[in-house]
């Protein structure tokens, strides 16, 4: 449902793809792109939207039902944005925020893929 997440309080982190649909759960790219708009106004969110990545960029190695070949880029921007999530919230590290939070952190992206952040409103 959309209001399952609305009392969790933590910062999130969301990451798919144009193509990420899944077999284990029948999850469809349109079911993943819902939650990022559902969550509390008072976590900080930011949500990568890869473009064409299947649910294997996510990965280490390629899958078996993939349909086509893995963009090299994609784990790039997914370590960088990663990293720099857990340098903020777990280290504290302010020079994480402001790069994550700041034009920097588009530049390890390709001109398709998509990123937004929403810094939460203190009750």
């Amino acid at each position: 449902s959309n209001n399952s997440f609305s009392s969790v309080k933590i910062p999130w982190m969301l990451m798919t793809g144009t193509k990420d649909t899944a077999p284990i759960g029948e999850q469809t790219v349109e079911s993943r792109l819902e939650v990022y708009p559902n969550l509390p106004k008072t976590s900080d969110k930011f949500e990568l939207v890869l473009d064409n990545a299947e649910h294997s960029a996510f990965t280490e190695r390629a899958l078996a039902r993939d349909k086509q070949k893995r963009n090299a880029n994609h784990h790039i921007a997914i370590l960088a944005l990663s990293t720099a999530f857990w340098d903020t919230y777990l280290k504290e590290d302010a020079n994480a925020k402001i790069w994550l939070t700041g034009e920097k952190a588009k530049s390890v992206l390709e001109e398709k893929d998509r990123w937004q952040f929403q810094l939460g409103k203190k009750d």
